[in-house]
């Protein structure tokens, strides 16, 4: 009844705001005078060409503000993720157990919509899910379509890379789920991607690092093995916002040449999601959101460290153990720790079961 959109607009006018029609931008842009802060990175040539004063080029600077998570938006967040890893991970279980044999991309997506929809306050996925099978999932950006809809065998790899959004909070999540055979080679690389991302998840680093930096720790594990893979390792993530949103990244070059790669601030959340591409053959993704936060303080200055906010099993069926160093071992395992005992109030004692087995220790 617009009952809601007249008190804010009321509100916005008593703190000098006035709300304006979306394509007024063009008018009032001519109107502008003195000095405007304007990102040449991010507007069209359309609103550039109307700009009559002078332009300071630079971030907007609330994406800076936003990217760093208030308490309340992080114990919401956390929330937020534990509702999803309970989705994510009845649908695993799903996969795993009951997958029929007429499965299809398109209706595997429907169902993981599916377990989403039945979670509190669940609005809308983040962004279109990437349900890709064997050798789709090589194509870093497909998305299934009901006019090319694909046939799910028993067998293979299947990558999915899905979000919700809830109102307390935005989730991003990957995971290449073993469906049946794999080949030596999958195995070995689904292993490493695996190393990949536990690298920046146990990161430890003193305060200062930027994404820079961080993409490369976790590269290098690919970069062994003469892999690599042509997109960023991570992006943040906003608070029922964009499932994409700055100025915290993971990337080996800038953006932009102009503007220095944001350091990790407390509060920040940014995702870990490295991944190997055989054009034609499979394509393998992990992906968790990690929360920044401060380690001790000492005589170096102080230091940093993740959190992992995603909670769903990493598919063991697909890893190669004896590439795991000792480190890597107990880093899984602990992490598989967290997701079984978060999730075990909220599962069926059929679930529980089977995820002991999709959480032990290795």
């Amino acid at each position: 009844d617009g009952t809601y959109d007249e008190a804010m607009i009321e509100a916005y006018k008593n703190d000098g705001v006035e709300i304006r029609s979306y394509d007024d931008i063009y008018l009032d842009t001519k109107r502008l005078s003195g000095q405007v802060l304007v990102d040449l990175s991010a507007i069209n040539y359309a609103i550039y060409s109307f700009i009559d004063c002078e332009i300071m080029d630079g971030s907007n600077p609330s994406q800076y503000f936003k990217s760093i998570k208030s308490d309340v938006e992080i114990e919401n967040t956390k929330h937020a993720h534990l509702k999803d890893g309970v989705a994510m991970t009845k649908f695993m279980y799903w996969l795993k157990t009951s997958m029929p044999d007429d499965a299809t991309e398109c209706s595997i997506t429907d169902k993981l919509l599916s377990f989403r929809e039945a979670q509190e306050l669940f609005t809308d996925v983040s962004f279109n899910t990437i349900t890709a099978y064997k050798e789709n999932a090589a194509l870093m950006h497909y998305h299934p379509s009901h006019e090319h809809d694909v046939h799910v065998k028993k067998e293979g790899m299947l990558l999915i890379d899905s979000g919700g959004q809830y109102l307390d909070g935005t989730t991003d999540i990957t995971r290449t789920f073993i469906l049946g055979e794999i080949s030596g080679t999958e195995r070995k690389y689904f292993t490493y991607v695996l190393k990949a991302m536990l690298k920046m998840q146990e990161a430890v680093f003193l305060y200062g690092a930027n994404g820079i930096w961080i993409d490369g720790l976790v590269r290098h594990e690919l970069w062994k093995q003469h892999i690599d893979f042509q997109c960023g390792t991570g992006h943040g993530v906003g608070h029922f916002l964009n499932v994409h949103e700055g100025p915290n990244d993971i990337r080996p070059r800038l953006r932009d040449p102009r503007k220095p790669s944001a350091i990790q601030e407390a509060g920040m959340i940014t995702t870990d999601e490295p991944g190997v591409y055989i054009e034609g053959q499979f394509g393998i993704r992990l992906e968790n959101e990690l929360l920044c936060v401060e380690d001790i303080k000492n005589e170096y200055g102080q230091w940093m460290k993740f959190e992992p906010l995603t909670l769903c099993p990493i598919d063991l069926d697909g890893l190669d153990v004896s590439l795991l160093t000792t480190d890597e071992r107990e880093a899984l395992n602990k992490y598989h720790e967290f997701v079984r005992e978060s999730l075990k109030p909220y599962l069926t004692d059929e679930e529980n079961e089977w995820l002991k087995t999709y959480t032990r220790g290795i």
